[in-house]
């Protein structure tokens, strides 16, 4: 085997160890910088916009780590939905106003702070001072 071989196998180690290592450093800050359910009394407000626009708020007082339990605490807000698997509950009504995709292709969008949440109800960790929304949303609308 020739000196140049070897050098290319050499390099070859070298950047596929080099991959390795960024990859980990990577996940690890995922790990480390990932949103956390904070333990303890929260005060979150809860926004719903209707099909036609008009809103409700609702202030929520909760100790719950995550918005499907804290919407659970609301008590003049009603949400009801199907669990899907490993993303939890689905959203379809929420103070008796069904949003069904297949009817319509119409449902439920999740903001938080004003943009659209990175979690389902069930996954969306609850901070205290947050501010969510309900959103109706039917495809092709603006």
């Amino acid at each position: 085997m020739t000196k140049e071989f070897w050098k290319t196998r050499k390099g070859f180690a070298l950047a596929f160890g080099a991959v390795c290592v960024i990859a980990a450093a990577l996940l690890l800050c995922y790990f480390i910088f990932r949103p956390q359910a904070a333990q303890g009394q929260k005060k979150i407000t809860v926004e719903v916009v209707y099909e036609d626009s008009s809103t409700e708020n609702f202030a929520i007082d909760t100790d719950a780590r995550y918005l499907e339990q804290a919407l659970e605490d609301g008590q003049e807000l009603t949400v009801e939905g199907s669990r899907t698997g490993q993303f939890g509950l689905m959203i379809e009504t929420v103070n008796g106003v069904t949003a069904s995709y297949d009817k319509n292709q119409a449902y439920w969008a999740i903001e938080l702070e004003g943009e659209p949440c990175n979690y389902g109800a069930s996954q969306q960790p609850v901070q205290d001072g947050e501010h969510y929304r309900l959103v109706y949303t039917a495809a092709g609308a603006p």
